[in-house]
């Protein structure tokens, strides 16, 4: 049974598994006594696969809790879910030695040891799938990001000719505007130029 088709509904002390889907939502059968209830698209659900729980380093998936405890336990029930918080809090550090004990409580603890046994109970923890699953996850992330960055460096080599035109284009307008605006130095040849022209004028005039 894969987790996101395994479900808990809040104020309910059971997993559900998904059964079928209605126009309402969806029709879920109780791990702990079988039966069937409707749930809501006001209810709030969430699947096993989105449940997580804090340690001292980030967030740790509730399946790989699930997968400790079954390694632990060598395939079996865990110790019982109703035994006092002492302990409960004793068992789960062997299970997550960084767990943040500032944001789980011993209800946390209850219910994920109550949501393993029901779990065992029913053979649906496969650690072997598990894992395997969160291998290939990590993978398709890994080649969402590199596919991410082939995109924006696709993205960067498009744009470069544009930008190599526009840089040719300033350095153009930069190179023509000394030449125009800046006046030439003068000269001797260029200081004669008015005293000719005057004396063409003059000539013109007497004739």
């Amino acid at each position: 049974m894969e987790f996101e088709k395994i479900i808990a509904i809040s104020g309910q002390g059971s997993l559900y598994t998904v059964i079928s889907r209605s126009n309402n939502g969806l029709i879920a059968e109780s791990l702990e006594d079988k039966k069937r209830i409707p749930v809501f698209q006001n209810m709030d659900v969430s699947t096993l696969e989105d449940i997580s729980i804090y340690t001292e380093s980030g967030e740790l998936p509730l399946k790989e809790v699930f997968v400790r405890i079954f390694e632990k336990e060598g395939g079996k029930e865990a110790l019982d879910a109703k035994a006092d918080n002492s302990t409960l809090f004793a068992y789960f550090e062997t299970i997550v030695p960084d767990f943040d004990r500032e944001r789980v409580y011993a209800s946390h603890i209850k219910k994920m040891i109550k949501w393993y046994n029901q779990l065992v109970k029913n053979n649906l923890i496969d650690p072997e799938k598990l894992k395997s699953k969160e291998e290939t996850d990590m993978v398709a992330e890994v080649e969402e990001t590199e596919e991410k960055k082939a995109k924006t460096k696709k993205t960067k080599a498009s744009d470069e000719p544009g930008k190599t035109e526009e840089k040719k284009k300033e350095t153009k307008k930069t190179a023509a505007k000394p030449a125009t605006a800046k006046p030439a130095k003068s000269t001797g040849a260029v200081k004669n130029a008015p005293a000719k022209k005057v004396q063409a004028v003059r000539k013109a005039g007497g004739a």
